[in-house]
């Protein structure tokens, strides 16, 4: 800051108007002003005068190829800021302003460079935040603010989070109580024929898809959008620096399969510990604190928690995930967890925060749970796949089993089956039980048929199924978990193993002596892939 002013940044509380008319006046004679909106705070200043913009690049040591989004308070404000509003972004605008949307329009003459970063566009909002649309409507002019954040740091969700950062540099931070949203607006393109989503956000492309139908448009065959050219600056913020980094390491926990959420803390948690990267910083929801609390009951100095409420609902940690990163960060956690949520609606927008919060050294990191699940499935459920759930927990019951990168923590493996076309409650066939009894000494007379479920399928590690016809139905039904759903003989191929075959006869209706064949084959195959299978997973 050598060279520059030095403000004594004064908190302005919105029921003090004569400190709030001080700090709108600032803003019309070219300052920056730390001011609140419904989504996080921002950092604003005149977006006509380019002086005032470059302030906004200087406190937050931002790259000044990053766009700015000009802020108004009125709908009757925007026609004058941009040259073309095309039919899409009328839509868009009349169904979700005010709120957490950014609508990018070719700019006009009254926007400069240094705010849209030299693009021919520029990004419109209309907070629906009751404190900011008083202010930019007592400065008198429209607000170009990015995040009131350091460039980089997680964004801020509260005052006290822009006094931190914005400090000195600043002459004003408005007051305006926690932000309701938490996550920065959904920017999306309107120049072309059908939005493009260039920042995922609180209003998802189902509901503007929602509001063009409802406005009599239809989704064109051929999209016409924008393509960015080599060296273009990014056409909305977020796009091209990472962001939302604490000063140390982010890891992302799982993928959104929230029945295995305690093992995936558990095993974080064991971890760090081991290897002395405490105090480990969770993200997380109740009642997987309560579990860890009690978990680690001797060790709770060496853990720092943050609440955000219901472990499964991605409003309430969307909600609070900036503000939770910055504490976790502030209570000096030498690594931070945080749980994945499906990538869809809101959950798309939060993983794109969080994604950008991990570093790109840590972005994805490889998790190698103790516990593990494995499924296996072939039609019925009465003899193949009971058959294979048997002889594997033979198999695993012959030694005892460590974790390859911390030898003091035992592995476990849960040997499950399904049926993909299985009715529930049907008992195994006799000789699936007299074999997996006196040949592999495994009780399954009580187990009955399970039909293949979602509830079932999301909490596996690994689907082995008994053919390729099984593996192929159940990706296309679970797509997003293609990548653990393997037949024998692609569990083969997949390890190099050609000498082996991976067809598995099915023994139903025949005598005793094939269902035995049949046993030798499933356990002939299992005996080659498991050590493949355990490297995999870390484990011995």
């Amino acid at each position: 800051m050598t060279g520059e002013t030095v403000w004594d940044t004064k908190l302005v509380n919105i029921d003090n108007e004569v400190d709030f008319a001080a700090a709108a006046r600032a803003l019309a004679e070219g300052e920056v002003v730390g001011m609140p909106t419904e989504t996080v705070y921002g950092l604003g200043c005149d977006a006509r005068n380019p002086e005032a913009v470059a302030k906004i690049y200087k406190a937050k040591g931002r790259p000044s190829d990053n766009p700015l989004i000009v802020h108004v308070a009125d709908k009757a404000s925007i026609p004058e800021l941009v040259s073309d509003i095309t039919p899409i972004a009328q839509v868009l605008m009349d169904a979700f302003m005010p709120g957490p949307i950014t609508v990018i329009m070719k700019k006009s003459s009254l926007i400069p460079d240094c705010v849209s970063a030299g693009l021919d566009t520029v990004g419109i909002r209309f907070p629906i935040h009751p404190v900011a649309q008083k202010l930019i409507r007592t400065a008198g002019v429209p607000v170009a603010a990015p995040s009131a954040n350091l460039s980089g740091s997680p964004s801020p969700t509260k005052a006290e989070h822009v006094m931190q950062d914005m400090q000195g540099r600043i002459p004003y931070v408005v007051d305006g109580g926690e932000c309701q949203v938490g996550l920065e607006s959904t920017v999306v393109d309107a120049t072309g024929n059908w939005p493009q989503i260039l920042r995922p956000g609180a209003v998802t492309m189902e509901q503007m898809e929602e509001a063009l139908h409802n406005a009599g448009m239809e989704k064109p065959e051929v999209l016409k959008q924008h393509e960015a050219q080599p060296g273009e600056a990014p056409r909305a913020p977020g796009m091209k620096y990472r962001h939302y980094a604490p000063s140390c390491e982010v890891h992302i926990l799982g993928c959104g399969d929230f029945d295995r959420y305690e093992e995936y803390y558990k095993e974080a948690v064991e971890r760090e510990i081991l290897d002395g990267k405490t105090p480990v910083g969770l993200f997380l929801g109740e009642p997987i604190e309560h579990e860890v609390r009690v978990l680690f009951a001797d060790k709770l100095d060496q853990i720092r928690f943050y609440n955000y409420g219901t472990f499964d609902n991605v409003e309430e940690a969307s909600h609070h995930l900036f503000d939770g990163l910055r504490l976790l960060d502030e209570e000096k956690a030498a690594v931070i967890f945080a749980p994945a949520f499906p990538e869809e609606g809101l959950g798309e927008a939060y993983m794109n925060r969080l994604k950008k919060a991990a570093s790109e050294k840590h972005e994805k990191k490889d998790v190698y749970p103790s516990f593990r699940k494995m499924l296996f499935v072939c039609t019925g459920n009465t003899c193949r796949s009971p058959l294979a759930e048997a002889i594997a927990r033979h198999i695993w019951k012959e030694e005892p089993h460590y974790m390859m990168d911390h030898p003091q923590i035992p592995a476990e493996v849960e040997f499950t089956s399904a049926g993909a076309g299985a009715s529930r409650g049907r008992e195994y066939t006799r000789y699936s039980v007299e074999i997996a009894d006196y040949e592999y000494d495994e009780d399954i007379s009580q187990e009955t048929s399970t039909p293949v479920s979602d509830r079932i399928m999301l909490q596996q590690d690994l689907v082995v199924c008994v053919t390729d016809d099984h593996s192929r139905y159940l990706r296309f039904k679970y797509p997003e978990m293609s990548d653990r759903i393997f037949s024998f003989k692609e569990l083969l191929d997949d390890f190099f193993i050609p000498e082996i075959d991976g067809e598995v006869t099915d023994p139903y209706g025949y005598d005793y002596q094939v269902y035995q064949e049949t046993a030798k084959q499933i356990e002939k195959i299992l005996r080659a892939v498991f050590p493949e299978i355990l490297k995999k997973w870390r484990m011995t």
